[in-house]
């Protein structure tokens, strides 16, 4: 799967024109729904809806070129199948994208129906950016409660630690010698 490297890449290699013909079926763009121009007519009415198409490479599937550089303005990926494009910028939607969004399809589309396609795709994106907050806390957690495992587990006694009944010490033994050796060094020293 090739994934470009950012937007002005995408746009040179990563999309193939499509040329109007009679053996396309007719298709009507994902994003706004109207009809793409891919059969040529002999009467093209003035208002007409029909608008030209690309064909993304990576997917094949066909969108209006004008949708789609205003869908690209938000996201980075096929309106359709949502494959991934091209690396995300990870910054978020600003409002110069939108006024961009609208200068491109706002005559033909109105500013309501497109503002309601920018708020789903904003929502969509805080989702996303809320869900892998949540994907990094729990990772961060699992790394602390390995990492204070691995803690726990250098400082825990194994049977080693131990000694065997036959070889304890008896360590009051062991105090009253240094005690006498203590008070003797003592007497030692005070006498001369």
């Amino acid at each position: 799967m090739t994934v470009f490297a950012n937007k002005e890449t995408f746009n040179n290699l990563g999309l193939e024109q499509v040329q109007q013909s009679h053996a396309h079926a007719s298709q009507d763009c994902y994003i706004c729904r109207h009809p793409l121009a891919l059969h040529p007519t002999k009467n093209k009415p003035a208002k007409s809806k029909l608008h030209s198409a690309v064909r993304i490479a990576a997917c094949g599937h066909i969108v209006g070129q004008q949708c789609l550089d205003a869908w690209l303005e938000v996201g980075n990926t096929c309106p359709t199948c949502k494959r991934l494009l091209f690396e995300p910028t990870g910054d978020p939607i600003t409002q110069q994208d939108i006024n961009n969004i609208l200068r491109t399809l706002g005559p033909d589309y109105g500013e309501e129906a497109i503002m309601a396609v920018v708020a789903r795709r904003v929502a969509r994106q805080e989702h996303e950016q809320a869900r892998m907050r949540q994907a990094h806390e729990i990772e961060l957690e699992r790394m602390k409660a390995e990492e204070t495992e691995a803690r726990n587990d250098a400082f825990k006694l194994s049977n080693d630690d131990f000694l065997d009944s036959d070889e304890d010490m008896d360590f009051e033994e062991e105090e009253e010698d240094d005690d006498e050796a203590f008070e003797a060094d003592e007497d030692g020293s005070g006498s001369s």
